[in-house]
């Protein structure tokens, strides 16, 4: 077998084991507190103006990713079955992106660990299994900086006619978008000291960028502001920077970090850069600097999901300055990425539930709403934190989900606060995510059941 079929072989078996474990068991857990709010908002049964109202009452980002999710009910079928795929499928399509922008960048075989660490990655895969807009907002950060570099090798007016739909598009996503385009922003000033000048490119990015500042301005105007709940970072976080969420532990997360660093001290000891690993250093800076000054400064932002795309700096780092490497050294630093990857993957439910029983992490919604229905008690009612912040949208978002687990399990449940005149036991449903676990009530409690992230109390 001859090299280059070789190297296909691994890339088909790479990106066909990436996908199958995007695909794979995505539907086990019933969905968590999150989904439940985007899964409400997306509700075809809405109007437009209802819909961005509930959008309103509980989400911080754009109303974009729940509007298209909308659509996709509305082309579909509302259900929570299908309802993860969108982020499947755009956790998949950013296996190929960023593939193809490492194809971009170098034509060397450092494609094909980049397509590797993406596959493999267990952040990625668990957020492409969570119907929020984070796979989505990795995908088109990634394809953003993918078209940008095609403009800047091909000067091709397709290319930045993408760019901008493609940008554009990803600011609407999340806020935090816009840390990449301060990125090129900043990599096209460096370009320009060295007589590169790409004045379309100029054009383009500041027409996004005023976009940027006067939706978010106004839109700060109206919208529920940044979460309460989120803390700065503690001074520890700077010894690990999210790498144990990324990478699967803390151990794996220290080891990536460590080579990373010892890969950008031979980057900078060399006289001959590469430039384009300039704009991927620039943006895994900004992408950590940007919301933890903001953070200082004003209020808390920063979260390992928020700043989800900063693995694709960390990944095009790590890929293609190891190519760069003497062949045993190459060799070496590969076989340690490839055992530590692999190593930790192994260690993850995600591997272990293709032989073993699979543990359940979320809200078990489906059993206990089958419990409520054989107890033959069937009002319920749903707890809520006293005081909590839109406190009456998520019992409207977990009641429209409790009705749609109802519908389909043909379950014969009534909220006790939609009923008139009657007086009997009443379940409380306690979500653990809405009531920091304490769920104590008032009443004579005639039977308590404890599920996953979820307590159901029968009270008269």
């Amino acid at each position: 077998m001859n090299t280059t079929i070789k190297s296909v072989y691994i890339l088909f078996l790479i990106i066909l084991a990436g996908i199958f474990f995007r695909v794979y068991n995505v539907n086990f857990d019933d969905l968590w507190i999150d989904e439940i709010a985007t899964f409400w908002i997306s509700n075809p049964e809405y109007s437009i103006n209802e819909s961005f109202k509930n959008h309103r009452s509980l989400e911080q980002t754009p109303y974009l990713f729940n509007y298209l999710t909308r659509i996709y009910f509305k082309l579909f079928g509302y259900s929570d079955e299908i309802f993860r795929y969108i982020s499947v499928f755009f956790s998949i399509a950013s296996i190929f992106s960023l593939m193809f922008l490492s194809r971009t960048l170098e034509n060397n075989n450092s494609y094909i660990l980049v397509t590797f660490l993406i596959s493999f990655n267990i952040f990625l895969i668990s957020h492409s299994q969570e119907m929020r807009v984070y796979s989505t907002l990795f995908f088109f950060n990634c394809t953003s900086i993918l078209y940008f570099f095609k403009y800047l090798k091909n000067n091709k007016n397709n290319y930045l006619i993408l760019f901008f739909f493609i940008s554009f598009v990803s600011i609407l996503l999340h806020p935090f978008s816009f840390i990449v385009i301060v990125s090129f922003v900043s990599y096209l000033f460096l370009l320009l000291k060295k007589k590169r000048i790409f004045k379309k490119l100029y054009i383009i990015l500041l027409i996004i960028s005023l976009f940027f500042i006067m939706y978010y301005y106004l839109d700060a105007l109206n919208s529920l502001g940044v979460p309460t709940w989120i803390k700065q970072p503690e001074l520890k976080f700077f010894t690990n920077f999210y790498s144990s969420k990324f990478f699967g532990s803390r151990l794996v997360g220290v080891l990536h970090l460590l080579i990373l660093i010892y890969l950008l001290i031979i980057f900078f000891s060399k006289k001959n850069k590469k430039d384009y690993i300039i704009f991927f250093l620039i943006l895994m800076v900004y992408s950590y600097a940007l919301p933890l000054v903001y953070g200082y400064l004003f209020d808390p932002i920063i979260l390992a999901r928020y700043i989800i795309f900063v693995l694709i700096p960390i990944i095009i780092i790590l890929s293609h300055i190891i190519f760069d490497l003497k062949s045993f050294q190459k060799k070496i630093i590969i076989c340690l990425l490839v055992i530590l990857t692999i190593g930790n993957f192994i260690t993850e439910e995600t591997f272990k539930q293709t032989y073993k029983s699979r543990s359940i992490y979320k809200p078990e919604f489906s059993k206990g709403l089958k419990l409520i229905n054989k107890s033959k008690n069937f009002y319920y009612n749903i707890k809520i934190k006293k005081n909590l912040l839109y406190e009456e949208a998520w019992k409207s978002a977990v009641d429209n989900y409790i009705l749609h687990i109802s519908k389909k399990n043909n379950l014969n449940l009534m909220n006790y606060s939609k009923s008139e005149g009657y007086n009997g036991p009443i379940w409380e449903i306690c979500i653990h995510d809405l009531n920091e676990k304490n769920c104590y009530v008032e009443g004579q409690i005639i039977e308590h059941l404890k599920l996953n992230r979820l307590e159901l109390i029968l009270t008269k």
